[in-house]
């Protein structure tokens, strides 16, 4: 069987929907940007797998779960409601929103939701507070990412709300004075 080596090789059915080209996954860019991986060892009995009920579990050392929370300090949830949207629509609207100064990594997980890392405080605190944010006419959910975000709920449990307070004297714009008129 003779091989034609300028043929392109047969695209896969993920390359034909992912536009011909082949898609790398860097798992470390959506990792650390302060510097502390480089300083991050895993000790003897640091992560256990143990067996519970016939199925493994991935058990951490409160150490290391603390380590891996402080990587997720500058991280935000998103979720567009009513509907999904893929990963390049997403992306291409929060990069036109937010124009942010430095890089974002944006990660699709389960069920419509996304995380973006932010390598700059200002940028994060941007896209958390100059919304809200409209996409395809729909409200995109932002939120701080917490330790007990659950992808597996189809809604968040905590939504930032825009309220806009036509004619409010600037005295009353006080944040005990706002929550009891919100």
């Amino acid at each position: 069987m003779a091989v034609d080596p300028d043929r392109p090789p047969n695209l896969s059915w993920k390359d034909k929907l992912l536009g011909g080209v082949a898609v790398v996954c860097d798992l470390n860019r959506f990792g650390p940007s302060t510097g502390i991986e480089n300083k991050f060892e895993l000790l003897e009995g640091d992560v256990n797998t143990p067996m519970i009920d016939g199925i493994h579990a991935i058990a951490l050392l409160d150490r290391i779960k603390e380590i891996l929370f402080k990587e997720m300090e500058l991280t935000v949830v998103l979720k567009l409601l009513t509907r999904n949207i893929g990963y390049n629509a997403i992306n291409n609207r929060i990069l036109n929103f937010w124009k942010p100064a430095k890089s974002i990594h944006l990660m699709d997980i389960a069920n419509g939701y996304f995380l973006v890392k932010f390598q700059a405080f200002e940028d994060y605190n941007k896209a958390l507070t100059q919304g809200p944010w409209i996409v395809y006419g729909q409200y995109l959910t932002i939120q701080p990412w917490t330790k007990d975000f659950s992808p597996s709920q189809p809604y968040p449990n905590v939504v930032l709300a825009w309220i806009r307070l036509l004619s409010l004297p600037g005295h009353l714009y006080k944040r005990k004075i706002i929550e009891a008129i919100g």
